[in-house]
């Protein structure tokens, strides 16, 4: 268990790493068609990243957590990245949210910086419904929205998404499934070459996502987690380590 929760320690920080030269040829082979695709399936990587349990924190609750999101392969048209010879690719980030007094409002934030990749994020979760002890085995049922800024050395975009959570508050094992849209705009920035006129060139593209986890806590307050994806088609997948009080 303490070798599986460092493996989990390091993990987001080696996507993090592994996205950052993912996207090293983006100028190289960047073209106006291109990138929607792009923006799809990077959007889908952040929307992913949104809601590990449909429960609310509610006031004085605080969680924080390291999550990475892996697509198995790029879409079939995201030639920016199947013509620089990429695979499998991820990003990870950073989140840290806190219930807000006399509302049943959590309030997030997150973001990573690594490599020339920056992305920097906020949201909102209600909770809007909240299992007790006479209501255990109802799921915990949430609706959540983030709003992402995203910038690279040679793009930068934003990203909007709006989730529904729902999951078990059962003792150690907690199932989760999250049904999610993104909607997700890039635009090409500081390309050279034969791509320099693409330069101040969007693309916008609005896609469902879905996933599927489970979270456990094997110590006290930590817990860890992980979820098979559906992002824009694609499959996916999730893993993080998080303290939750």
């Amino acid at each position: 268990m303490k070798k599986l929760i460092l493996t989990l320690c390091f993990l987001p920080f080696a996507a993090g790493i592994a996205a950052a030269g993912d996207f090293d040829n983006f100028n190289n082979y960047a073209s106006q068609a291109y990138l929607k695709p792009f923006a799809k399936d990077l959007g889908g990587l952040l929307g992913a990243m949104d809601f590990n349990s449909g429960r609310s924190l509610g006031f004085p609750g605080f969680d924080v957590n390291a999550t990475a999101v892996v697509q198995a392969d790029p879409s079939s048209d995201n030639l920016i990245l199947k013509n620089g010879g990429v695979d499998a690719f991820g990003v990870a980030m950073l989140q840290a949210s806190a219930g807000l007094p006399l509302t049943d409002l959590d309030v997030a934030v997150r973001g990573v910086s690594y490599g020339g990749l920056s992305i920097m994020g906020a949201g909102l979760r209600y909770g809007v419904f909240k299992s007790g002890l006479a209501t255990k085995f109802i799921p915990d049922i949430s609706v959540g929205a983030f709003y992402d800024v995203i910038d690279f050395d040679y793009f930068k975009g934003s990203h909007m998404s709006f989730d529904v959570a729902a999951s078990y508050d059962l003792p150690i094992v907690k199932p989760y499934a999250v049904v999610g849209i993104d909607r997700t705009t890039i635009e090409a920035q500081e390309l050279t070459g034969a791509n320099a006129s693409l330069n101040g060139v969007d693309a916008t593209v609005t896609k469902p996502r879905y996933s599927l986890g489970v979270r456990l806590s094997p110590l006290p307050l930590v817990y860890i987690y992980g979820a098979y994806n559906i992002i824009h088609g694609e499959n996916g997948y999730t893993a993080g380590l998080g303290v939750r009080f």
